[in-house]
């Protein structure tokens, strides 16, 4: 990929207010029967309704999963959208258990207000659409995750080429809706890389309905595995396509797996999933806890504090800061769509009176000619779109989505969840497997036995904290002390971004102007000391140079924690795997470091792990708790598959195998 922008479409409108494509010549929709024509094409092809009332009535229900070419207007979206709505509201209906997933690609996504304008030609859409326009995320290269009607709905937009966009997911769709352009008008997007991907992501049973009967799309299917018949088609068209997939010679985990099974990430056998129990209230067992929770699961929270966020994720004020880099990497592709879910999701955060959050924007000043000049390349090479950095005066970035959090504020709305259940002075202390489920035990205060409970999930957030979870994988994490300083103000302070160089400040809240922090490489102490007090004075003064720094060390409160840090910068989020099993199933790569296998190896069934988000635990842990639900529940991922890879816990054993360690 040269840049994360994506182009937006070149359109013009009729006299009627149909948009019309003018890349392709084409019109979105049909003014007068854009409704009827995708409930014909899509939902009543793929015979939407009566697999959704058969789910609906079925006594485990889970989830449907749609993937879409072309997402356009939404309008296909939207319809189907509303029916599952109908269905969950029959009486007796049992979809509102469940979640409907809907994956779409879109080359030239519509702008927001683009978007809004097309869809007034349908108001009796409009309950739905508006929440649609509402969350619908920024132009930028990628895979954007959009959680709609409480979580039920939740709509993953990839934006850019087709076949990239399903090469880089890992889903099993239900049925297709194979829209876009018709070939004769964008024969590119019909390619056999597309087909490929669509057998990969399909299962047995899995159907496809599309408006065209063109050779090129049913030969393409048909080496895709479907059963291929065409139809009477919609209106003025002769026919159309549909199509039913009858056999899978792979599994879901195999068909991700794609020569790399050491990084699968799905149970080949998952157990029914009642109750979850996650470890550590901080900003990841929030996260996930609340991930969880908004998906129907029920969640027991530990944690050995009174109340939640009492560790690294209790500053005061935090920074909503990406440290974006100026070149494509799994580790960047993961911090941006971390970075851009984050603020997606503060921004729809009812905050009840109480601030939680303020997007003011963060300035990023370089602090060396060096760091000026890396500014100065990320800009020129115009990696990212504007609305996600842009330049500053003197040398410096612009981040216009950034802005400071109230970290635990922010933990404290999340387990406010009717399914959480949080559990405070609960110190784990031991973490078994028996036959079919985890036995933990914790220590609560005030009580002289062990606490003993059964769990068939279990996810470790327990950061710093490793004394159990070395017991199943041992990770390179680090802890880093960091004091941050406090400073309560005599006179206004007219401060109305968060700025950054050595040290960062954010606006004052309450009075208080918040800063720092420092960083102990080997510094276990928990005391609050003059010595950082005055080195974070020192980096305000340079931020802040009219601003009275001097002697003010005496004066300033404080508070220490430590961050857990990874040696490749990234977090560590997935399954939890046996070490001693992955070794020697995949001992060849010592040998062969190009080996390739689809042989999967388990790993510990229902552990998983959330830890290492280090100092930017505010972007990167909203969408790894999203991450964590859906492998629990074996639903569409939130991450491209090379950000999977990027995070997995095993990719530390994988690499001391490939180097013959």
């Amino acid at each position: 990929m040269k840049s994360y922008k994506i182009e937006a479409p070149q359109l013009s409108w009729g006299a009627d207010g149909v948009p019309r494509s003018n890349q392709f010549d084409d019109i979105y929709f049909d003014q007068k029967s854009g409704l009827e024509e995708t409930h014909y094409v899509f939902l009543e092809n793929n015979q939407l309704q009566e697999r959704w009332q058969a789910l609906a009535s079925s006594d485990t229900p889970n989830s449907f999963t749609i993937a879409e070419t072309g997402f356009g207007t939404g309008l296909n979206f939207l319809c189907a959208w509303q029916l599952w709505q109908e269905i969950s509201q029959q009486n007796d209906s049992k979809l509102a258990q469940c979640r409907l997933h809907f994956i779409s690609v879109e080359k030239y996504p519509l702008t927001q207000e683009t978007l809004k304008e097309a869809l007034k030609m349908w108001p009796s859409l409009s309950h739905l659409s508006d929440e649609l326009i509402t969350k619908y995320p920024l132009l930028c290269q990628g895979l954007h995750r959009i959680e709609l009607d409480q979580g039920r709905i939740q709509l993953s937009l990839y934006f850019g080429e087709a076949a990239d966009g399903f090469t880089s997911m890992n889903a099993n769709v239900d049925a297709w809706f194979l829209d876009g352009f018709a070939p004769s008008k964008n024969p590119d997007m019909w390619n056999e890389d597309l087909f490929k991907q669509i057998n990969r992501l399909s299962q047995v049973s899995t159907t496809f309905s599309t408006f065209t009967a063109a050779g090129i799309v049913r030969r393409g299917l048909q080496s895709a595995g479907f059963e291929v018949q065409k139809v009477k088609g919609f209106g003025h068209k002769r026919e159309m396509a549909i199509g039913i997939k009858k056999e899978q010679a792979l599994s879901f985990s195999q068909r991700q797996a794609e020569g790399q099974a050491w990084y699968t990430n799905r149970q080949q056998t998952p157990s029914q999933v009642d109750k979850v129990l996650v470890i550590g209230a901080g900003l990841a067992g929030c996260h996930t806890a609340r991930a969880l929770a908004n998906k129907g699961i029920k969640v027991d929270l530990w944690d050995s504090h009174q109340t939640v966020a009492e560790e690294a994720s209790g500053n005061a004020q935090g920074m909503l800061y990406p440290k974006l880099a100026s070149q494509d990497t799994s580790v960047n592709r993961f911090y941006l769509s971390s970075y851009l879910f984050a603020n997606r999701q503060l921004n729809q955060l009812d905050q009840k009176g109480a601030i939680i959050w303020q997007q003011t924007g963060l300035e990023q000043r370089p602090t060396s000619q060096n760091e000026a000049t890396k500014f100065a390349k990320l800009i020129a090479q115009d990696l990212y779109p504007n609305t996600v950095v842009k330049a500053a005066d003197n040398h410096a970035i612009f981040l216009p989505l950034s802005g400071w959090v109230c970290p635990k504020k922010w933990c404290q709305s999340l387990v406010d969840h009717s399914n959480i259940q949080f559990h405070g002075h609960h110190t784990l202390n031991t973490l078994k497997r028996t036959e079919n489920t985890w036995e933990a035990s914790a220590k609560v205060k005030g009580e002289s036995e062990l606490k003993v409970q059964h769990y068939r999930y279990v996810v470790l957030c327990t950061a710093n904290h490793k004394a159990v979870s070395d017991q199943w994988v041992n990770l390179p994490t680090k802890a880093i002390r960091g004091q941050v300083s406090a400073l309560t103000l005599t006179e206004p302070l007219a401060l109305n971004q968060v700025l950054c160089q050595t040290g960062y400040v954010s606006p004052p809240i309450e009075n208080t102007l918040n800063f720092g922090s420092s960083y102990g490489l080997n510094d276990l102490s928990t005391d609050v000391t003059l010595e950082d007090h005055k080195s974070n004075l020192n980096k305000l003064a340079e931020l802040l140079p009219d601003f009275d720094c001097l002697d003010k060390e005496n004066v300033c409160t404080g508070r220490v924690s430590f961050r857990c840090t990874v040696t490749d910068y990234a977090p560590i989020v997935g399954p939890v795997p046996d070490k001693e099993k992955l070794v020697n199933r995949y001992k060849m790569l010592g040998k062969n470091a190009k080996w390739r296998t689809d042989d999967i190896m388990e790993s510990h069934p229902g552990l998983y792990i959330n830890l290492g988000h280090g100092s930017r635990g505010l972007i990167s842990t909203p969408l790894s708790g999203e991450y964590l639900a859906n492998l629990i529940l074996q639903e569409t991922s939130v991450y491209e598959r090379s950000i999977e890879n990027a995070i997995h816990p095993a990719r530390f054993i994988i690499r001391a195998l490939k180097k013959g360690l």
